[in-house]
C-alpha cells in the first residue's frame, strides 16, 4: 500500500497508509482459513476482483447481518415450539381436600384431536415468520453489498480524479513559471499571472476536496470489511465489453430477486396467518384427555373446551390482522415500483455513460490538440493568455468527464449485477424455507 502522494508508476493505489491516518481497526483481519472462505467463488463478469473480495468480507461479519442470521435462528425455533402443539399436554396439581388426608394431586393428559385449524394456523404463521426473518437476511445482504459497491466506486473515481488533477497541477506549474518568466521580461502584464496563480490555486483545492472526499469512502469501505487496514487494490480497469451488459430481462428479474419484495409478502403472510389462528381461536377444540385424582381415580374419554377472551375483542384482532396483510400487499406493489425505477435508472445510467465516455475521450483528445496550439499562437502574439488557461481547463475537464463516466459504468454494472441475482453473494438465504 502506498501513500497519497505515491510513486508515479502506482499514484493511483486506492488506500492511504494506516498509520498515518491513525484509524483504529473495527476488527481485526480474518485469519487465513476464514479469508479463504471468504473469497470464495468467481466474480460475475463486471465485478472487479478486489470489490468482489470486500463485498465478500463486508456480507460475511457484518452486525446487522448477524443479527439477522440470530434471529432466523429464533424463528426456526418458533416453528418447531408451534409443531409441538399437536402433542399431548401434562398438567400436574396440588388439591387440597376436604375430607381425607387433606392433601392430593390431579394429573391431567391432554391429547387435542381437532382445533379448526388452530394449531395448523399457528404452525403456519411460525413458518411465514421465518421466511420473513430470512428475506430480511437478504436485504440486508444486498444493501450492504450495494453500499459497498458505491464506497469502492467511490474510492477508485476519486483515486483516477486526483491523477488527473496531479497532472493537471504539473502543467499549471509550468506555465505559471513560463509566464512568470515573462513578465520579469516585461513581455507579458501582471494580469497573465495573477490569471495563471489564480488557476493553479484553484486546481490545488479541487485536488485538496478530491482527496478528502476519497479519504470519507476509504473510512467507509473499512466500516463495512471491519479492518482498517483492508487494501482495496489498485483502480479498476474499465473495458465496454464488460461495463455495457445486455440485460432484456434485468427488469423482471430484479423483480424476481428482490428480497425486499420477498419480505413484505412474508409479511402479509404472517398477517393472514395470524387473522386464522385468531378465528379459529373463538371455536372449541376436542381433545382426548386422561384425568386421575385422589377422589375420583383415573377417567378418560373427549373433552370439548371453548374460550374467549374480552367479549368480542378476538374479532376485532382477526380484522386487525386482516387489514395489516391489506398494508403489506399494497406495500408489495410499492416495492415491486421502486425496484422497477432502480434497475431502470441504472440501465439508463450505463447507456448514457457509454455516449458520454466516447464523446468525452473527443472532447479530451481535441483539447489538447487546442491547448498546444493555442499556446504556440500565444507566443506569436494571436492568441492571450486567458484563451490558453482556458483551453488547459477545457481539457482537465474533458479527462475528469470520461473518468467520471467510465466509473459510472462499472459502478452501474455492479450494482445491475446485484439486482438481477446474477451476482449473489454467499450469505443471501434464498428467502429461506418454508417447511
Amino acid at each position: 500500500m502506498i501513500g497519497a502522494r505515491g510513486a508515479a508508476g502506482i499514484a493511483i493505489a486506492l488506500a492511504f497508509p494506516v498509520a498515518a491516518r491513525q484509524v483504529q481497526p473495527v476488527a481485526g483481519p480474518p485469519s487465513p482459513a476464514q479469508q479463504a472462505e471468504i473469497v470464495e467463488g468467481t466474480p460475475p463478469p463486471g465485478v472487479n476482483p478486489k470489490l468482489f473480495e470486500a463485498v465478500g468480507r463486508a456480507t460475511n461479519d457484518y452486525p446487522a447481518i448477524e443479527s439477522g442470521r440470530t434471529s432466523v435462528r429464533a424463528a426456526t425455533a418458533e416453528v418447531s415450539a408451534a409443531k409441538s402443539l399437536r402433542l399431548p399436554s401434562l398438567g400436574v396439581q396440588g388439591v387440597a381436600l376436604g375430607t381425607g388426608p387433606g392433601l392430593g394431586s390431579q394429573l391431567v393428559v391432554d391429547q387435542p384431536i381437532y382445533t379448526f385449524g388452530r394449531i395448523g394456523a399457528a404452525i403456519d404463521r411460525a413458518k411465514a415468520e421465518k421466511l420473513a426473518r430470512s428475506a430480511q437476511v437478504d436485504e440486508t445482504v444486498q444493501q450492504v453489498a450495494l453500499d459497498v459497491v458505491e464506497a469502492y466506486f467511490d474510492i477508485a473515481r476519486l483515486a483516477q480524479r486526483k491523477q488527473i488533477l496531479d497532472a493537471n497541477l504539473e502543467e499549471l506549474r509550468g506555465l505559471v513559471q513560463s509566464i512568470q518568466n515573462r513578465v520579469d521580461q516585461e513581455v507579458s502584464p501582471d494580469t497573465d499571472l495573477a490569471l495563471a496563480q489564480s488557476r493553479f490555486a484553484q486546481a490545488e483545492q479541487d485536488r485538496a476536496i478530491a482527496e478528502s472526499q476519497q479519504g470519507a469512502a476509504i473510512e467507509r469501505l473499512y466500516q463495512y470489511v471491519g479492518d482498517a487496514g483492508y487494501d482495496p487494490g489498485a483502480v479498476p480497469t474499465y473495458d465496454p465489453a464488460v461495463h455495457h451488459p445486455l440485460l432484456p430481462q434485468a427488469v423482471d428479474e430484479a423483480l424476481r430477486c428482490s428480497p425486499e419484495r420477498d419480505r413484505l409478502s412474508a409479511e402479509a403472510l404472517v398477517a393472514r396467518e395470524e387473522a386464522r389462528q385468531v378465528r379459529a381461536s373463538v371455536l372449541p377444540q376436542l381433545s382426548a384427555q386422561f384425568s386421575y385424582n385422589d377422589i375420583i381415580g383415573a377417567r378418560a374419554g373427549l373433552a370439548v373446551t371453548a374460550q374467549t377472551q374480552g367479549g368480542l375483542s378476538d374479532f376485532r384482532r382477526a380484522d386487525a390482522a386482516r387489514l395489516r396483510a391489506t398494508s403489506a400487499e399494497l406495500d408489495v406493489r410499492t416495492i415491486e415500483r421502486q425496484v422497477r425505477e432502480q434497475v431502470r435508472t441504472d440501465l439508463v445510467q450505463n447507456a448514457t455513460a457509454r455516449s458520454q465516455i466516447s464523446a468525452s475521450a473527443s472532447a479530451a483528445d481535441s483539447a489538447q490538440r487546442v491547448t498546444a496550439s493555442f499556446l504556440r499562437q500565444f507566443v506569436a502574439g494571436r492568441r492571450t493568455w486567458l484563451d490558453v488557461m482556458n483551453a488547459v481547463r477545457e481539457a482537465t475537464t474533458s479527462q475528469l468527464e470520461r473518468s467520471d463516466s467510465e466509473f459510472v459504468a462499472m459502478a452501474s454494472t455492479a450494482r445491475l449485477m446485484l439486482r438481477t441475482c446474477r451476482w449473489q453473494p454467499q450469505t443471501r438465504m434464498g428467502g429461506g424455507s418454508y417447511e
